[in-house]
């Protein structure tokens, strides 16, 4: 789908992964062929579109905004990859536990939460919890430079790369533990 574009919503609704950051996540976590994604504060879904453009087999986006969950659909209809990527409207905080309960296991789990707003804490506590990630999983943070990872994320995951770009830095983890 290299070329086509996808909707965003105008004024600062939400921070957009930058196409830079986007390719350098990519290259870092590798190939996707054949992957579940489970797309964290999905925006417009740009990451997960891209995964699914990549070969991934399908991606889950949560979405706690209406309008955002809405365009995202309208995206992934667009785009002809809405058999693909299922779409929920709700918080991460419910999501989490809700796909632990569905037995999910997610080979590629993207987090880029709103920065400075203590999520990737929280969020990283309750996929301790319910761990909905398969053997092998890939975290994918995408964070400002200004917020450090907390203690828990080292204790449970394995750094395995870290990068800065500007003002956001990509981190991407395995857990040390999975199911």
């Amino acid at each position: 789908m290299k070329g086509r574009k996808i909707a965003t919503l105008d004024g600062s609704v939400a921070r957009y992964t930058s196409s830079k950051v986007r390719e350098a996540a990519f290259n870092l976590i590798g190939d996707v062929k054949g992957k579940r994604v489970l797309d964290l504060y999905a925006g417009s879904g740009s990451f997960s579109i891209e995964a699914i453009s990549r070969g991934a087999k399908e991606a889950t986006c949560v979405e706690s905004s209406g309008e955002m969950a809405g365009l995202l659909r309208n995206n992934a209809a667009l785009l002809s990859i809405n058999k693909y990527c299922q779409v929920l409207c709700m918080d991460v905080r419910y999501a989490i536990p809700f796909l632990y309960g569905k037995r999910s296991g997610f080979d590629i789990i993207f987090m880029d939460p709103p920065y400075e707003k203590g999520y990737i804490e929280e969020t990283m506590r309750l996929l301790k919890a319910h761990a909905v990630y398969s053997r092998n999983a890939t975290i994918l943070l995408e964070y400002s430079k200004r917020e450090a990872l907390d203690p828990l994320c080292r204790e449970w995951c394995t750094d395995i790369a870290t990068r800065k770009y500007g003002d956001t830095v990509i981190t991407i983890l395995e857990p040390a533990i999975a199911t």
